[in-house]
């Protein structure tokens, strides 16, 4: 090897070496990288909320500890005996209990008031205490949407609602999710959209520690960037003081005394704390806080020690040790830990061994390592423990003091203190400040032996490098402040914004704040909006103080916490979003003095906009514009050439500021001059273009000066234009409102007109102008104006405008030279283009401009037109601009538009901030609604009085047992032996009973009820029947078409070829077809449509494996949707149905139709028409019948035709009970099954194995590569049958015949299950050919191959495993229903030929299956939950044992599912179960007790003014919405709210619409609370159903005029309020003078001031 390539290799060796230490060096950091504590939050016992709570009552020396609550439902005097002998008694009865542990704000989380009853109170506690902790850490917790953070918490289950004798209607459904412990972090990270894990821990007393440890490695690897962490305990029942009290391991007085000579056991205590976690460095990068470090972390088990339950010390010792190393720390490195210390006799010296073993050895005998143990204080909080012991360690550390250990009158003899550096903390220590940081451990060891140990370091900054200078450090070198970015206007002048998820929280949010900013004490006001308006989430319910001071500030908070006014206070509450904002730009009025000068050289952005429309007017117009708005030279306010410029320049700065502040125009309109400011803003004239515009357009006035004047009129345009043809010259210059008009021409003519209105008790004014603006008058400068704006050329734009010269939208490229002249020429259609606007949806206005001139004009046009709706104004003359800015900010903001705040606000530091003020309500299960328990166990037993025995047997529970059945002769001491040899197997057999009571309450079958009172009474109308052609045609066709015309219906018959059309040829058939019937009118006088399509069974030449006939009918009713023609539509079959043992189901092709059928009732009701079967023999009887059964049926939908009558479908229940199958199933030989390689067949295989099926063979299409496979085959061999997964796609029937006859004679086929299934679905009208021809193949092929295959084997079992979805239907589903309706049908024909047959259409099982995906899903949200496989497959040998041939097998919620199965039309085939019988009665009683039927409101809105009548409904709305919800009440529910934040999903919100639709007699779409999201939308659309006629009496005007005089106080102090009274109260006053007496009033109103105005108007309605 040559120098050269020994010095390369070399080189190369080298590198990689450095590369690899590198690596080694990077995973060895992350692992021991030191994560950060940056926020806590916690509630304990004591009233503790807060960890600064915690540590006051732990530093001042208290303990919590209180005696059993009495508002959690306990029998407190049976529960308490001093004798621990006593069974089923607890020796003590104090603990650690939380105040109000029922107390939750289920708005904040959008959960409804009927879920939240259902949920275990740890899931709420974790809930609020997870957002306070985010709060606390300076995060807003709807920031982390989206984002990497983990949710690890650690709890046990509570048991909360379980065993109840009673739970109320609606919440059962909730009950299962609101106790999974599984959905306690999953519920956090589904609030707040977080995609980082969930995890969450039940390892008892160390869940919380060992959940910080996950999340610690989840950040440490990447996992998460941020993880919540912590641990919750809610002792709802008192059982762990009974089972404690029966193990003698309570202490008796409830306190831990750890350590202590006088231990005697461990005193229970609950609460919750939650962390948040995060990288030091990034939280360092982030700016959070930093409470401490976690330097490391260890977990481990106990393993086989000597009990199950024993603490094991040499466990213990070892997970300190690995938390030491994880931390790469000594023992001595650790000054204090907080024990487990439980105070029990045997665990605490084993803990106080261990860590004298550990932390006692190698550290100085002056620094001994202290001791104590928090559980003193609150009591041993479970699976809260770990949590707590952190919170109040992070607390020491950053107080410098560790605190007293409670009740330890001497150190346990029990343990060696000798033997190491150990001492208890029997006082409070300073902990001195060392050369390194303050650190301690905290322990949490589980009862099942899973130990944790953590240990926490004070944060200490690091310290930037700093330079030197000779050897010393230079002044000045530390971590440079950062750049702050300012804020919008360079002022004193800040905001607070507040907003709340309710009114209620929203007065406590202001109470809180400003409690919690007084007791700071020194107050930085830009750093305490600057906080809110980063580190807090904003709701719907607003408001925003403004002011320079803080106890300006702080006095808005206090009148908002009122409920008061004030005069910087705004507030506000989001609705819909509407069509975003419109800008508004006034054209001459607003100018004066010193406009906008507060802002010049104190906003960037104001100023920079405004030097650039300096330079666009420079060659125009020679003048300072900064000048002009601060100096004391007011004469240009004289010259319109100068106004008009300075005015647009203001309106295009202040358009610059908006935009700056995150409000963004969805559409603009100017006033005359205005709208070139307007164009300009949206882009479609340049600054250039549009500064020479304006310029020159002013410029052009002044050669008119002196000609007219211009004068505001307050009429309507109409009433002004009736009196203008005796005032010569004089025009219409401007529509500014319904009643606002200015006019304009020669000066003499327009005083006079101005004097006659006055004389009339009109207002009106003449206009400080001396030109004749938007008159014949401005034809004098027509073509100067043309040719000076020749050059401008518009531009597309960005942004819509609303064109004043037409009303109308406006086109931009037409806006050049002849529109600016028309401009100045024609009438302002102001009034014409505000509606255009509002029309389109617009209802926020916002006037850009120095003072408002137009905010009254557009309420007025709102008010007019109804529109609920905003007007804001940008600076208002006389006010300090900077004040004033910031509060139209502020408005803006409160009334839901995106005022980015932080782009507003001057960036500061962040200062903490009180945490959300909840709206709490008490939610607690109590037991007393519905049907209780002990019924459902006497129901069971037969007597009432063997409740108790039985609750004890299920329970497992000896003592309670032998108490039950003791009597006075045989004491129960003397049974209990008796009793326990005897109590597993009885307890066995109960619940095999209970298991067979819940099986047997899921089983359902076909009955067929005879109707009466139907008979064939003629049809009317036009008739569509289609039929197929062919060589084979079904003997009922011709009877059909024949009986249908006979009974009087105008037919028009279709026939096709089914092989050949499709949906788009149908269309067009149908179509020509309608055309050339009589009347040729091609929808309109359709009463129905016949489809006897279903007749042709003859497989589609392009798709085998689907009927033409049944392609056919699906692309017929797709077509139907097509042309719009809603006539219902049936669909006629023959032998597609079994209503009997000796009805031969002749047909199961056929069967196709009716599940699709059955979906497409549930998604068009209005399309859909029915089903009709129809007998084997063409009778005259039978078509009468048809006849009768598409015109008079009723509601029913799914008919059987037979010679005896009319027979329609009905699901019945069919129970067991205690019946023996008279011919139980013997398995044996060889059993085939598809689909066993998926979750279902799986189960089946298993299931054969273990019934005696000696040999399983499985078909699959991949054969053993099948996931899954090998491991199934393992399980049957394991379970003592042969099993083969064989590669086979048994929908070829050639490959299917192959493998059976390759079944060996010593074991033949008996036993054949077809499981395989594939969904493939759409809703109907996007159904395609080709996904009905692959789900057909897989269910229906395979189906019939096996039947036919299978026809000479002597089978004992033929099982289709089926679906809910064909037999009873949801909607979604009319591509899977069908081919599930036809195993159905299979097994009933297979019936009728003698031959064994089983199909169970399966609901939702529970662990895999289609119940696993979106079909899963459905069924559930429409009240299907999952079964257990173990039971279904119970039900399931059970059917087959009984030689069942179909059933349904489900557990159906009925109080929910009914809701969803009736929301678009009735249904039928549910009505005769007793479960929706009893619903309908309850609803019915209900409805009537409410008194809310249509006749009772229609009597409440008699004679109601207009307002009242919308109150009336909206507090209909409310009313039900609570009664759906379970709010307490209708004030509880917030009406601008939506419906998906108050808690409706799918089947509440149709639950309101019947209810809705019941108290108001209008039929109500099912989509109600999506199209009307909101109760006061809803409320508005009811209003124009029922209540749109206003009905007005003297009397009834009156009253209001006595309720408006009532609240002027009010409107007075609110500014928009004020601005829209003034309005309304002028153009009525002016209608009043009109007729009589009108002069003085015309003459007050055209002299007086607002205040005048509102003062003469309290004075003429008595009331000042």
């Amino acid at each position: 090897m040559s120098d050269d390539k020994l010095r390369y290799f070399l080189k190369r060796v080298t590198a990689d070496l450095h590369d690899t230490r590198r690596k080694l060096q990077t995973v060895e950091a992350r692992d021991q990288e030191p994560l950060a504590i940056v926020s806590m939050s916690c509630r304990f016992p004591g009233g503790v909320r807060s960890p600064e709570d915690l540590w006051e009552l732990v530093a001042d020396g208290r303990d919590a500890l209180t005696e059993f609550p009495d508002d959690r439902g306990w029998d407190l005097e049976a529960l308490y005996d001093p004798d621990p002998n006593k069974p089923g008694k607890s020796y003590t009865r104090i603990g650690g209990f939380l105040d109000g542990a029922g107390d939750f704000d289920p708005s904040l989380f959008g959960i409804s008031p009927r879920e939240a009853l259902a949920m275990d109170p740890q899931q709420r506690l974790l809930l609020e205490t997870s957002w306070e902790a985010v709060e606390r850490a300076g995060i807003d917790p709807l920031s982390l949407r989206g984002s990497s953070t983990g949710v690890f918490v650690g709890l046990s289950t509570s048991n909360y609602g379980m065993g109840l004798p009673n739970v109320p209607e609606g919440v059962d459904m909730y009950i299962g999710t609101g106790n999974t412990t599984s959905v306690a972090s999953g519920r956090i990270s589904f609030t707040l959209g977080l995609n980082g894990p969930a995890v969450t821990v039940d390892t008892a007393c160390s869940s919380s520690l060992v959940a910080l440890h996950l999340a610690v490695n989840a950040l440490r690897r990447g996992e998460c960037d941020l993880a919540i962490a912590g641990g919750v305990t809610v002792m709802v029942t008192p059982g762990v003081f009974v089972v404690f009290s029966r193990q003698r391991g309570m202490s008796v007085d409830g306190r831990c005394r750890a350590f202590a000579a006088g231990a005697d056991g461990t005193g229970w205590g609950e609460g919750g704390g939650v962390l948040v976690v995060e990288r030091l460095a990034d939280a360092e990068r982030n700016g959070h806080p930093v409470l401490a470090v976690i330097r490391g972390s260890a977990l481990n088990q106990d393993g086989a020690s000597n009990g199950l339950t024993a603490p094991n010390g040499p466990s213990q010792q070892r997970v300190i040790r690995q938390a030491l190393a994880n931390a790469r720390l000594g023992s001595a490195d650790v000054d204090m830990v907080e024990a487990h210390g439980t105070g029990t006799t045997l665990g605490d010296p084993i803990e106080a061994q261990a860590l004298i073993a550990t932390y006692g050895q190698d550290r100085p005998a002056d620094r001994p390592l202290w001791l104590g143990s928090v559980k003193s204080n609150i009591g041993h909080t479970q699976s809260a423990a770990g949590v707590a012991g952190l919170v109040k360690m992070v607390m020491a550390l950053r107080s410098g003091v560790m605190p007293e250990t409670l009740h330890i009158d001497e150190p346990s003899p029990h343990v060696d203190w000798t033997a190491g550096a150990v001492s208890l903390l029997t006082e409070s220590k300073p902990w001195p400040e060392l050369d390194r940081p303050r650190r301690g451990g905290v322990s949490s060891f589980g009862v099942s032996g899973t130990n944790a140990h953590v240990i926490l370091e004070e944060y200490r900054p690091r310290v930037a490098e700093a330079a030197t200078v000779d050897g010393g450090q230079a002044d000045g070198t530390g971590a440079v402040e950062p750049a702050r970015r300012p804020g919008l206007v360079a002022s004193d002048v800040t905001l607070w914004p507040v907003s709340a998820r309710s009114r209620t929280a929203l007065g406590g949010q202001a109470a809180r704040l400003a409690d919690f900013l007084r007791r700071r004490g020194e107050i930085d006001p830009a750093a305490v909006g600057w906080s809110l308006a980063t580190t807090r989430s904003t709701f719907d319910h607003r408001a925003a103080v403004v002011g320079s001071t803080a106890d300006e500030l702080l006095a808005g908070l206090d009148a908002l916490a009122a409920g008061q006014p004030a005069g910087n206070l705004v507030t506000g509450t989001v609705t819909s979003p509407g069509a975003g904002p419109v800008f508004v730009f006034p054209g001459q009025g607003a100018q004066s003095a010193r406009m906008a000068a507060g802002l010049v050289g104190r906003t960037p952005v104001f100023d920079a906009k405004l030097a650039e429309c300096q330079r666009a007017l420079a060659p125009y117009l020679d003048v300072d514009l900064v000048a002009v708005l601060t100096g004391d030279d007011e004469s240009w306010l004289e010259r319109v050439e100068v106004v008009q410029p300075v005015l647009w320049a203001v309106g295009i700065a202040l358009a610059a500021v908006w935009r700056a502040a995150g409000v963004v125009p969805d559409a603009v309109i100017g006033h005359s001059q205005g709208e070139i400011g307007a164009a300009c803003v949206a882009g479609i004239l340049s600054l250039e273009d549009a500064a020479k515009a304006v310029a020159l357009r002013s410029r052009a006035l002044t050669v008119l000066r002196g000609t007219g004047t211009m004068a505001s009129i307050d009429l309507s345009a109409d009433a002004v234009t009736e009196r203008l043809p005796a005032f010569p010259g004089v025009g219409v210059a401007a529509v500014n409102g319904p009643s606002t008009v200015v006019v304009s021409g020669p000066p003499q003519p327009v005083a006079d007109l101005v004097q006659a209105c006055q004389a009339q008790g009109v207002r009106a004014r003449l206009i400080p102008v001396d030109y004749a603006s938007h008159s014949e008058a401005v034809q004098q400068v027509a073509e100067q104006l043309r040719a000076d704006l020749a050059g401008v050329t518009p531009q597309t734009g960005h942004t819509r405008l609303v064109s004043t010269l037409t009303g109308e939208w406006a086109d931009p490229l037409t806006m050049g030279a002849e529109h600016w002249y028309d401009n100045l020429r024609q009438t302002v259609q102001f009034d014409a283009a505000v509606r255009t606007a509002v029309a389109a949806g617009h209802t926020t206005f916002v006037e850009v401009s120095p003072h408002p001139v137009l905010a009254m004009p557009v309420t007025a046009i709102l008010d007019d037109t109804g529109a609920s709706g905003h007007t804001l104004g940008s600076l208002r003359r006389g006010d300090d601009d900077a004040t004033r800015l910031l509060t139209n900010l502020a408005t803006a903001y409160a009334v839901g538009l995106p005022v980015d705040l932080a782009e507003v606000l001057a960036e500061t530091e962040v200062t903490p901030l009180p945490t959300y003020a909840f709206d709490h309500q008490r939610f607690w299960l109590d037991g007393s609604g519905g049907p209780g328990l002990e019924s459902l166990l006497s129901g069971m037993s037969g007597d009432p009085g063997d409740a108790g025995f039985w609750a004890a047997v299920e329970s497992g529970d000896v003592t309670a047992l032998a108490e039950t059945i003791a009597t006075e002769e045989t004491p129960a001491h003397e049974v209990l032996d008796a009793l326990l040899p005897a109590l597993p197997m009885l307890t066995s057999w109960r619940r095999q009973r209970r298991r067979q009571a819940d099986i047997d309450s899921w089983r359902y079958q076909d009955t067929w009820k005879p109707l009466t009172g139907v008979a064939n009474r003629g049809m009317d109308g036009t008739w569509v029947v289609v039929m197929p052609t062919g060589d084979i045609i079904e003997p009922w066709q011709d009877a059909c078409v024949e009986a249908i015309a006979t009974a009087g219906a105008t037919l028009v018959p279709v026939a096709v070829s089914t092989p050949d059309v499709d949906r788009d040829q149908f269309g067009k058939l149908l179509q020509e077809a309608l055309a050339g019937a009589p009347g040729g009118d091609a929808t309109a006088d359709v009463a129905g449509v016949v489809s006897l399509l279903a007749f042709d069974e003859l497989a589609h030449p392009l798709y085998p494996s689907v009927p033409g006939g049944f392609a056919a009918t699906v692309a017929l009713f797709q077509a139907l949707g097509d042309i719009g023609l809603s006539a219902p539509m049936w669909s006629v079959t023959s032998g597609a149905a079994s209503v009997g043992m000796a009805d031969l189901l002749r047909s199961p092709a056929q069967s196709l139709v009716w599940g699709f059928g059955r979906v497409a009732a549930l998604e068009h009701p209005q399309r859909w028409g029915g089903l009709v079967d129809l007998p084997e023999a063409v009778e005259d009887r039978c078509a009468d019948l048809l006849v009768a059964a598409l015109t008079t049926a009723g509601d029913e939908d799914q008919i059987a035709v037979r010679p005896s009558g009319l027979l329609a479908r009905r699901l019945t229940r069919v129970p067991l009970g205690d019946s023996q199958p008279a011919n139980p199933w013997q398995p044996y030989g060889t059993a085939l099954v598809t689909g066993g390689t998926g979750a279902l067949g799986g189960h089946a295989a298993r299931w054969l194995a273990r019934s005696g099926v000696e040999n399983i063979v499985v078909v699959s299409r991949r054969g053993m590569a099948a996931p899954g496979a090998q491991q199934l085959v393992d399980e049957l061999t394991a379970l003592g049958a042969q099993a083969t997964v064989v590669e086979c796609d048994a929908s070829d029937r050639d490959a299917l015949a192959e493998l059976i006859d390759a079944i060996p004679a010593e074991y033949p086929l008996t036993a054949v299950v077809h499981a395989s299934a594939v969904l493939d679905d759409a809703m109907i009208n996007d159904i395609r050919p080709e996904q009905i021809e692959r789900v057909l193949q897989a269910k229906v092929d395979v189906a019939y191959n096996l039947h036919e295959l299978t026809l000479d084997h002597e089978l004992s079992a033929f099982v289709m495993f089926s679906s809910f979805a064909g037999s009873v239907a949801s909607s979604g589903v009319g591509n899977y229903a069908p081919s599930n309706a036809f195993l159905d049908a299979l097994a009933q024909h297979r019936r009728g030929l003698g031959l064994t047959a089983t199909s169970v259409a399966w609901g939702a099982w529970a662990g895999g299956g289609m119940a696993a995906g979106p079909l899963g899903e459905l069924l559930h949200r429409h009240g299907v939950p999952e079964m257990t496989p173990e039971a279904a497959i119970t039900a399931l040998h059970q059917a087959v044992d009984h030689g069942e041939a179909f059933l349904t097998i489900a557990d159906i919620a009925w109080e929910r599912f009914s809701v969803a199965f009736t929301a678009t039309r009735p249904g039928p085939l549910i009505s005769d179960l007793p479960d929706v019988r009893r619903l309908a009665a309850a609803e019915e009683m209900g409805s009537v007790q409410a008194g809310d039927g249509p006749e009772s409101l229609q009597e409440r809105l008699a004679g109601l003014p207009a307002a009242e009548r919308f109150a009336v409904l909206l507090g209909l709305v409310r009313g039900q919405v609570a009664a759906v919800l379970n709010y307490p009440s209708a004030d509880s529910v917030d009406e601008h709210r939506a419906f998906r934040e108050l808690g409706f999903d799918s089947v509440t919100a149709v639950e309101l619409r019947n209810r809705l639709g019941a108290a108001t007699a209008v039929a109500l779409p099912v989509t109600l609370v999506f199209d009307y999201p909101t109760p006061t939308t809803l409320a508005e659309y009811l209003y124009a159903e029922v209540a749109h006629e206003d009905v007005v009496t003297p009397n009834a005007l009156l009253h209001d005029l006595d309720r408006i005089a009532e609240g002027l106080d009010v409107v007075a102090r609110d500014e928009a309020a004020r601005v829209r009274a003034t309005v309304r109260l002028q153009a009525m006053l002016s209608r009043l003078g009109q007729d009589s007496g009108g002069a003085d009033v015309g003459r007050h109103l055209d002299d007086a001031t607002d205040d005048e105005l509102f003062a003469m108007v309290d004075k003429d309605l008595g009331i000042s």
